[in-house]
């Protein structure tokens, strides 16, 4: 599951993420939220809050990440990743070479940290 976090604002789209993602995370979340950050910057910084209980993605929703990193690839700016487990960090690193911007995986305990890098 995605659910859009408060910290919100301008370019920068905090998402938080839990059990399993699926399509309609992707579909009613986080592509409508990237789109309304691009629409008031150009370009998007996204923190993405990664919490114990995350279990990874459907296929289709997979599939889905890869498209929107892939048709967004010079419009992300910045994105931290907040309390990855291992086998997401690799997953980040794939993430490096689909996107233009910087791509920064943070543990949980250092998201005040992630949060002034992606607002730097």
């Amino acid at each position: 599951m995605l659910e859009l976090m408060t910290e919100n604002e301008g370019s920068v789209l905090a998402v938080r993420a839990c059990g399993v993602l699926t399509e309609n995370d992707y579909r009613e979340i986080l592509v409508p939220g990237v789109d309304a950050a691009l629409e008031s910057a150009g370009r998007v910084r996204v923190l993405f809050l990664v919490e114990e209980s995350f279990q990874g993605w459907t296929a289709r929703a997979a599939w889905l990440n890869t498209r929107l990193d892939l048709r967004h690839r010079r419009h992300f700016d910045k994105v931290a990743i907040v309390g990855a487990p291992s086998w997401e960090q690799r997953c980040v690193k794939l993430a490096n070479l689909l996107i233009t911007g910087e791509i920064k995986a943070f543990p949980r305990d250092e998201l005040c940290r992630a949060e002034a890098w992606l607002r730097a």
